[in-house]
């Protein structure tokens, strides 16, 4: 029987961070809707259990590079295939959200626009005791920050790009001057965007931005505040003419998320991350395997290679 909504998430851990599992286990005790989980492992070491999710689909091989829409994308083609669902909540493994009645909210939301931010507000925990497994015990623990989504800070009035936004005092020069948070959690209406896929060519992250200026129009502010090479930036357009129809704007569910601690904020480099593709002139077409499930770097691409896996072990955020 289709479901009206599920969540479908991702995990991976190449490095093997128990903090990893743990934020794994938390978010999904607190989650109560049905849950579709992909895995990456490379070598093929799977770390989750049948248990773990609701459907747990298992994808190996592929390169250290940030994977997380390229296994997203096989996650909503498995939904899809199997008529899983009419709604999905593409969520982070370390959010939870911190009031009941959350999925109804987006639900309606998803009725206005088939595109969905599902939170207005997430509060950054900090490094959590054992103990502190429910929501009860979550919600209780003071925030490191508090910040807006994208969503709510635009619909307040702030520009999509601000350099005097809470999330840049909060975060800079870590971060890229948005009004808000982009990421983390989205939820679509299936039916209403049929060819939708998420962009995965940005393999240090920051796909999160790139679907949230695409959705609204304006890839143009996003290249001129994020310079990337001009084969990223083409590869980048043709997805959105591709996968993205339309839309009348981007909706939003009133509700607050938890983020579960994973290593400090300054770590990630949000700001800086993409220099490392315009240096080497990245253009996904050329530079990218996607033969498999999962991304492989293309042969010749060593510089690259080597550029992204340093980075993403800089993180120090597993």
């Amino acid at each position: 029987m289709m479901a009206p909504l599920v969540a479908l998430t991702v995990y991976y851990n190449p490095f093997g961070v128990e903090r990893r599992r743990r934020n794994y286990h938390v978010f999904r005790r607190n989650l109560d809707i049905p849950l579709v989980t992909v895995e990456w492992a490379r070598d093929g070491h799977f770390e989750l259990a049948s248990g773990d999710a609701d459907r747990l689909i298992r994808i190996e091989g592929g390169d250290l590079l940030w994977q997380k829409e390229r296994l997203l994308n096989q996650g909503l083609a498995n939904i899809r295939a199997h008529s899983l669902a009419r709604d999905v909540v593409l969520i982070d493994a370390d959010a939870v959200f911190a009031e009941p009645g959350w999925s109804a909210r987006v639900s309606a939301q998803l009725k206005q626009c088939p595109l969905v931010q599902t939170f207005s507000r997430v509060d950054y925990l900090p490094p959590l005791p054992p103990g502190a497994l429910d929501i009860a015990q979550l919600a209780a623990v003071t925030p490191e920050r508090s910040l807006p989504s994208i969503a709510s800070a635009m619909a307040q009035g702030s520009a999509l790009f601000d350099a005097r936004s809470d999330l840049v005092r909060a975060m800079a020069p870590t971060v890229t001057p948005v009004a808000g948070i982009p990421g983390m959690s989205i939820a679509l209406r299936l039916e209403s965007l049929p060819g939708f896929e998420l962009y995965d060519g940005n393999i240090v992250g920051g796909g999160d931005q790139v679907l949230v200026a695409a959705a609204l129009g304006r890839l143009d502010e996003h290249f001129h505040h994020r310079p990337l090479a001009p084969g990223h930036q083409a590869d980048i357009r043709a997805w959105a003419r591709r996968c993205l129809p339309a839309l009348p704007g981007l909706g939003l569910a009133d509700n607050r998320v938890l983020h579960l601690w994973h290593g400090a904020m300054e770590g990630r480099q949000y700001g800086m991350r993409h220099h490392i593709l315009h240096d080497c002139d990245y253009d996904p077409r050329r530079d990218l395997d996607h033969s498999g499930d999962a991304l492989r770097f293309a042969s010749g691409t060593d510089r690259l290679k080597a550029a992204v896996g340093a980075y993403l072990v800089s993180r120090g955020d597993a």
